[in-house]
């Protein structure tokens, strides 16, 4: 059987005649011989094809926590006109969920047509709760469509559930979801992975008092500048 090598940055060169070698860019067959050395793509012969696959070992995020999630969306749209994140956990021993939001702040901009909420969020990083794993994360998009943005799919590197609630001010919000792993965004169905949920509930006060809301006068600014 011919051995199969990793071209990792700790490579050498084996001491085989024939070897595969997985490479970035696909997999090759390399042959030392007496009279040539060749380096070339490898026929896969015999084997199958393999798509991108997804199993999920945990049950839909329970109503009453994705209830309190929506109104603190709520609450950032109604103060703010913001957007926010909470970050999901889960306990496999335990089978239950935990949400938490991180500090987080948001900008708003007064221009001459009057106060404007920048289309981000920055957030920190929060403690792992002891017996839980990072599940994923959950952010909303004020009055703007449910959708996954390529801000998203640029910040979206580790594993995990993704959550996005948009058109707050509907009477039900538009739910997106989505599971990253490895890089691959697999989209799913709400029902999939979300029981129904209904109406938004009071976000804990230290969800709502970790939101920062930082203002800026752009006519000042501006004026300041020009003025240079």
């Amino acid at each position: 059987m011919i051995p199969l090598f990793l071209k990792s940055t700790e490579f050498e060169e084996p001491d085989a005649s024939a070897y595969y070698l997985l490479a970035a860019n696909g997999v090759f067959l390399v042959k030392k011989g007496g009279i040539f050395s060749s380096v070339t793509e490898a026929p896969l012969v015999g084997l199958g094809r393999q798509r991108p696959s997804l199993r999920l070992g945990f049950p839909k995020v329970p109503r009453g926590l994705l209830e309190r999630m929506y109104g603190f969306f709520q609450y950032a749209y109604e103060q703010f006109d913001s957007e926010a994140v909470v970050f999901l956990y889960y306990s496999p021993e335990q089978g239950i969920f935990h949400a938490d939001a991180p500090p987080q702040v948001v900008t708003r901009y007064r221009t001459y047509h009057g106060w404007r909420t920048a289309g981000n969020v920055e957030y920190g990083t929060m403690s792992r709760p002891h017996g839980f794993l990072k599940l994923g994360d959950a952010h909303s998009h004020g009055e703007s469509p449910a959708f996954f943005s390529p801000t998203d799919d640029r910040d979206d590197g580790e594993d995990g559930l993704r959550i996005v609630m948009g058109a707050l001010h509907r009477p039900q919000p538009e739910v997106r979801v989505s599971f990253i792993a490895s890089g691959t965004r697999f989209r799913l169905e709400p029902h999939e992975v979300l029981e129904d949920f209904i109406e938004p509930t009071r976000p804990p006060d230290e969800w709502t008092e970790r939101i920062e809301c930082r203002y800026e006068d752009v006519r000042i600014q501006r004026h300041t500048h020009e003025g240079e």
